[in-house]
């Protein structure tokens, strides 16, 4: 409203201010043009050649237009250049002397020059007054025609017209000035009103802004702009709260779950630890499986080429037992010899029955290791769920956590297929050590049985004339035992080979479920970093909800 005020009465004052300038600068040139007429160009000569007398009449001249026009300042002649020729008592009490160069509107002059028509200046300042100057030519001979011999000028004091514009617009001013006044009293008025309330919204915004959410609503109960920006702040407030409130409670369930995760991925490294343990223990067990069974391959191997021997031996006592009773003392020595390899076999045989057993209870073993992992591998893929379910529950935070998740679920479920793989191989090496035990028993018995048959033949020696016929056919018989014995101890030969393979078989599968609880590990300590990184920035987000006040 001021600015409106004063852009109007300034625009007022400078229109009034040029139309009366152009008046002044009218009347100026206007009267200088008239005097011209009462000085002769004559006189204007003998200015210029020094007569100081005609310069004091002249000057005289001047002072008449001074003395009836009271609006003028001073007139004074000047030649084209600007050099003072005549001047009238005014402009000489202000110290002025003839000769002096008087300021001269250039552009003025120029224009006066190329028309030959009288014309005004822009305002200036000259001897301690801004000055307003009216240009007329002086002709020679008085012709408009002729050249331009001089220039009569007559100042007009620039104070007078710009008292005369503000005489011109003061009072109009005044009266368009009071219903401004009062219309700019009643906008002040409404403004502040207006104000007021936007004030009290600005310090709400502000209250918020510092986090306050638990201040009151703002009321307004005007149906303006203001008002709706009110109520739109008062239900920004509110929706802040809910959002700021929720945000609050899943930052601290977060953690929460963040917490609960890590300490179930702890609990699972453990565990995969003590299974890694195992599979060690496994593994050694394992290898001491693999040399045993080779050795008791070996051992068969002896056993095996003694029951051929003693087949050999069998079918010579046949063909030769017709000169038994000559070679009775030799009979008698072969069938002590045959004693001792008996004992030996039984020994033999004895011992590989232990290896069997000591077989039957490394099987035993790895099927107890074996449910051990099959339980671990159960119990990290639950883990693995369970860590999927808070992965899922973490939302975008919990993507990663997730995939390492359902990584570590595939790997027990990997560890679980090579455990069931595991036991079905010990089932078939437990099969095959059942049928090496009953094959084992027998060859004991027919052993033992020979034994005796040896030892009584020993003994009989001394009638072996009356029982030759009885030695052939025990010999006969002990020679089928024999074949049946050499064909089982090639079967156990060939049962503990393969037991050695699937044992190597195994020992691998060992080495696999090794290096897939260890790959279980390092995913499982992954996904703790991860749980870690989660619950620092719940821990964040917690830190920036408690700048807030509900």
């Amino acid at each position: 409203m001021v600015a409106m005020l004063a852009i109007t009465s300034f625009a007022t004052y400078k229109t009034a201010y040029d139309k009366l300038y152009d008046a002044a600068g009218v009347e100026a040139y206007g009267c200088a043009n008239i005097t011209t007429g009462l000085i002769e160009p004559g006189d204007i000569i003998k200015i210029k050649n020094g007569d100081a007398n005609t310069m004091e009449a002249v000057g005289k001249q001047l002072n008449w237009t001074t003395a009836h026009k009271d609006i003028f300042e001073t007139q004074y002649i000047t030649d084209l250049e600007g050099n003072l020729l005549a001047m009238d008592d005014n402009l000489k009490a202000r110290g002025v002397e003839l000769g002096d160069a008087i300021p001269l509107d250039e552009d003025a002059i120029s224009t006066l020059l190329e028309t030959k028509h009288p014309t005004y200046s822009k305002p200036y300042e000259f001897a301690g007054i801004e000055r307003l100057s009216g240009y007329a030519p002086i002709f020679e001979n008085h012709d408009s025609s002729g050249d331009v011999i001089a220039i009569s000028v007559i100042d007009f004091n620039n104070a007078i017209v710009s008292e005369r514009t503000w005489e011109v617009v003061r009072n109009g001013l005044l009266i368009s000035l009071i219903p401004m006044v009062i219309a700019a009293s009643i906008t002040i008025y409404l403004i502040r009103r207006k104000t007021s309330q936007i004030s009290s919204l600005i310090n709400h915004a502000r209250e918020i802004a510092d986090g306050n959410l638990a201040i009151e609503d703002t009321v307004v109960n005007s149906r303006d702009e203001i008002g709706d920006l009110a109520r739109t702040l008062n239900m920004m407030t509110a929706n802040l709260r809910t959002i700021i409130g929720t945000m609050k409670s899943t930052a601290v369930q977060l953690s929460k779950n963040s917490s609960e995760t890590a300490m179930s991925l702890n609990e699972m490294h453990d565990a995969l630890q003590q299974v890694a343990g195992n599979m060690s223990d496994v593994t050694i067990s394992i290898s001491n499986g693999t040399a045993n069974a080779e050795h008791a391959s070996t051992i068969l191997g002896t056993l095996a080429d003694n029951i051929q021997a003693s087949k050999v031996t069998a079918d010579g006592s046949v063909e030769n037992s017709k000169a038994t009773m000559q070679v009775a003392e030799e009979g008698q020595q072969r069938a002590n010899e045959i004693n001792e390899d008996m004992e030996k076999i039984r020994l033999a045989s004895v011992d590989s029955g232990n290896t069997i057993q000591n077989l039957i209870e490394s099987t035993k073993k790895i099927q107890d290791i074996t449910s051990t992992i099959a339980g671990i591998a159960a119990q990290t893929n639950l883990l693995a769920l369970n860590a999927s379910i808070e992965a899922a529950r973490a939302g975008e935070h919990g993507q990663g956590f997730a995939v390492v998740a359902e990584e570590v679920r595939n790997l027990a479920e990997q560890s679980n297929s090579e455990v069931l793989e595991v036991e079905k191989l010990v089932a078939d090496i437990t099969s095959h050590i059942q049928q090496v035990v009953s094959s084992t028993e027998e060859s004991t018995a027919l052993i033992e049985s020979g034994t005796h048959t040896v030892r009584l033949t020993a003994e009989s020696l001394s009638q072996v004339a009356q029982a030759v016929s009885e030695t052939v056919d025990e010999i006969s018989s002990i020679s089928a035992s024999t074949t049946i014995e050499a064909e089982s101890s090639e079967q156990v030969v060939q049962l503990i080979t393969e037991l050695t393979r699937e044992i190597h078989t195994i020992e691998d599968m060992s080495m696999n479920i090794s290096a897939a609880t260890e790959e279980t590990t390092a995913s499982i300590d992954e996904v703790t970093n991860r749980s870690m990184e989660t619950n620092d920035l719940a821990l964040q987000l917690e830190e920036v909800v408690s700048r807030f006040k509900l």
